[in-house]
């Protein structure tokens, strides 16, 4: 279906709150912190630290919404409760996004109907050779200029479907042309990243979304055969860590099943294919926020946050207080020290 033209940039009338700030305390000895006494040097070092500090929020929002009821406003109580400082979002279906930027405060960058990343302090829309599946933003944190990625890539042959076939058949399922798509969608939003970083200078890289492909780091020869899945492994082999398996490095405790939690696994096999991934930056915490699976197959995952209680499969989804099939990635990261 054609998509309606919108704007690549928006920008709300209020930021959704200020930035941080360290006061002048004069020559005092100490100041209170959460309604703690601690000494000035103490104080100035946890403030630092919690400039150097970034909440980012990556998710797929399924076809703009329009799966769920009221789905709107459940996606502005989602994030307005998150309170992020980079949002990353997919299947914006053209102005789902700027929707959200609306009612959250926070400012769109958006390059096509897809991939969206929304900011709490000022962000700029890159141009880039990703147009239908990659949107790059510069975004600037309290923390210095971030080069910020909201990614979906391509959604055929998706090779889970297949892994009954696999470690053996992987060269045959790799050389689908689907998996081809998105490798090479992989290769490119790398190759512009290093193409922006010459000309911005060797800032920060996040890189986030849902990349339709699972990890070489959960395929990893103990609840699934040992493979290293191409998309996902261009971004590791770059140097660039996920954030959600650095905070949870066990695919086996916390196996991250990100899709999706309301469908039944006849109809769709699980699997982490929502991420992260950053260069340059400390990982802090990370973890999957949504609705629990409503049957007794979804392990208990220390990774796992839910939200809104039980989740009700398709096609009785529409009533679900988190308004996705994807569960959201979360991460706090901070400039390595």
């Amino acid at each position: 279906m054609p998509y309606p033209d919108i704007p690549t940039e928006g920008t709300s009338q209020t930021m959704r709150r200020p930035q941080d700030t360290i006061l002048d305390t004069g020559s005092s000895d100490s100041q209170s912190i959460n309604h703690m006494t601690v000494p000035v040097e103490e104080a100035f070092t946890e403030k630092l630290r919690e400039l150097r500090t970034l909440k980012l929020f990556s998710w797929n929002i399924w076809f703009g919404g329009r799966e769920i009821t009221d789905a709107h406003a459940k996606q502005t109580a989602v994030l307005n409760a998150e309170e992020a400082d980079i949002v990353f979002l997919q299947e914006c279906f053209g102005t789902a996004g700027q929707q959200l930027g609306r009612s959250t405060g926070m400012t769109v960058a958006q390059q096509d109907y897809d991939c969206a990343v929304l900011s709490a302090s000022p962000i700029r829309l890159l141009k880039t050779d990703t147009t239908s599946y990659a949107t790059a933003a510069l975004v600037q944190t309290r923390s210095g200029d971030v080069l910020a990625w909201s990614v979906h890539l391509a959604a055929w042959d998706y090779g889970p479907y297949r892994s009954d076939e696999l470690p053996q058949n992987a060269r045959e399922v790799f050389a689908q042309p689907g998996e081809q798509k998105r490798t090479a969608e992989a290769e490119q939003v790398l190759a512009e990243t290093q193409r922006l970083r010459t000309e911005l200078g060797d800032i920060q890289v996040i890189v986030a979304g849902d990349f339709n492909v699972p990890s070489g780091l959960d395929w990893a020869g103990e609840h699934r055969p040992a493979l290293q899945w191409p998309a996902t492994q261009k971004f590791l082999d770059a140097g660039y860590t996920d954030a959600f398996r650095s905070a949870h490095p066990d695919p086996v405790q916390a196996p991250g099943l990100s899709w999706s939690q309301i469908e039944t696994l006849e109809n769709e096999p699980r699997d982490r294919i929502d991420f992260i991934f950053v260069l340059g930056m400390e990982v802090i915490s990370a973890d999957h926020l949504g609705g629990a699976a409503d049957d007794a197959d979804a392990p208990a995952d220390p990774g796992f946050t839910e939200y809104g209680g039980t989740a009700q499969h398709i096609p009785h989804q529409r009533e679900n207080a988190f308004p996705s099939d994807h569960l959201a990635v979360r991460a706090t990261i901070r400039n390595r020290e």
